[in-house]
């Protein structure tokens, strides 16, 4: 049985991708799935991770930060920099799916000293700092959402699918997702060119842009868009695009001062009992049962 702090388990639980047996896998989805974890998951002052947008859907107008633009992180970076297997694409294929988005088994980037971790508990291999950006625009180019650490200075980068990612997933079951996710960007609709063809709604890797009538203008839903850019390329009109929010998220810069956040802002009993309240009340004013179930 994995036990772990909550607030901590992305990277904890990555390190066990050589140790996945059908076993682990029922013992791991019975302690993510108990409220008490998810209470704690979601009561920190931060998240763990953020969403950052694909290069192809920024452009010189929105005045990305470095810690927005991912091959800007990746040259900021230090080396080692190692790729190994997706674990939540493992775990899913030991459970009998495949993913949807890509047939790719090694998508996932550390770098630095996370890096050096991993390569030297025997997981992944290591890259050289072209082979990294290589492997970053080949996740791009599929339809991959990018997630970094929630740092200035990327610790690691996750591309990730709606199907198989658990953050994504756990995404998709909040009534009000961007509550608890660090984005700076959302999606916009230009009405008056749209066509309906549903190309941005077949991308979108959390439900968050869809076509209400055939061939009508899509909707965004600015509750759910994570702002990662991943529909604007597939666009056939160009007509979608991302707007930056008037306030910008600045993650805290290494992982050592995230952590630090984390620990010392996690929400005490009544913190969670409001905030069991604030879930159930937006599930039904959205209609977003997925909790309730």
């Amino acid at each position: 049985m994995l036990y772990c702090n909550a607030p901590l388990v992305v990277g904890m639980y990555e390190y066990q991708l050589n140790r996945l047996t059908p076993e682990f896998v029922k013992n791991f989805n019975e302690y993510t799935s108990d409220k008490k974890f998810g209470l704690a998951f979601l009561s920190t002052k931060l998240p763990q991770m953020r969403t950052i947008p694909i290069s192809k859907s920024i452009h010189p107008q929105h005045r990305v930060s470095t810690f927005d633009e991912v091959s800007t992180l990746l040259r900021q970076s230090e080396p080692p920099f190692a790729v190994f297997e997706c674990i939540c694409r493992k775990k899913k294929s030991m459970e009998g799916n495949t993913c949807k988005v890509t047939d790719r088994k090694e998508t996932c980037l550390a770098t630095g000293n996370m890096a050096r971790l991993a390569l030297a508990n025997g997981i992944g291999r290591e890259l050289t700092a072209k082979e990294a950006l290589g492997l970053i625009d080949k996740n791009q180019e599929q339809g991959l959402v990018l997630q970094p650490s929630n740092t200035g200075k990327a610790e690691f980068i996750c591309s990730c699918c709606g199907c198989c990612c658990g953050m994504l997933r756990v995404h998709q079951a909040l009534p009000k997702p961007l509550e608890h996710w660090a984005s700076n960007f959302y999606a916009v609709v230009d009405r008056g060119t749209c066509v309906g063809c549903g190309a941005c709604e077949q991308s979108c890797q959390v439900n968050a842009v869809h076509v209400p009538v055939k061939k009508q203008p899509a909707m965004v839903d600015l509750n759910r868009c994570l702002g990662c850019g991943v529909c604007v390329p597939g666009c056939p009109t160009e007509s979608i695009s991302l707007v930056k929010k008037p306030i910008e998220l600045r993650p805290p810069q290494t992982l050592e001062a995230l952590r630090e956040i984390l620990m010392a802002a996690k929400k005490g009993r009544l913190g969670k009992l409001r905030l069991t309240g604030k879930l159930v009340v937006d599930s039904v004013r959205t209609g977003h049962l997925n909790l309730l179930k």
